[in-house]
């Protein structure tokens, strides 16, 4: 599995890196057939009234790519921490879905 993570006027710091790589672990454990991840973090720098507190100006997006599937989730928050919990939460979500169906799939073929 190839995790990509990636920063847009924002530079990654070793905690903030780290911390993705445990989130996305735990993602993931259940699923074997992940082909890579990307993740990129960025920072609107606006200065407008969106550049106050409570403006959610950290945007945390990702993809995950499985044989003929993609999952993609974009999430923002007041800092980047929370807002990669966001994007964890939503696409722990979507994967749980996929899995329901696949195991749905295979009750019906047996």
């Amino acid at each position: 599995m190839q995790l990509t993570i990636r920063g847009h006027h924002l530079s990654i710091t070793p905690a903030i890196e780290t911390n993705i790589k445990e989130k996305f672990k735990h993602i993931t454990k259940h699923l074997d057939q992940v082909n890579s991840m990307q993740v990129k973090l960025s920072k609107d720098h606006q200065i407008d009234k969106r550049s106050r507190p409570g403006s959610s100006n950290h945007i945390a997006e990702a993809i995950i790519r499985l044989p003929g599937i993609e999952f993609f989730a974009h999430a923002t928050a007041d800092d980047m921490y929370t807002s990669i919990k966001l994007l964890t939460e939503k696409l722990r979500k979507q994967l749980d879905r996929y899995r329901k169906m696949q195991l749905n799939h295979q009750e019906l073929a047996i």
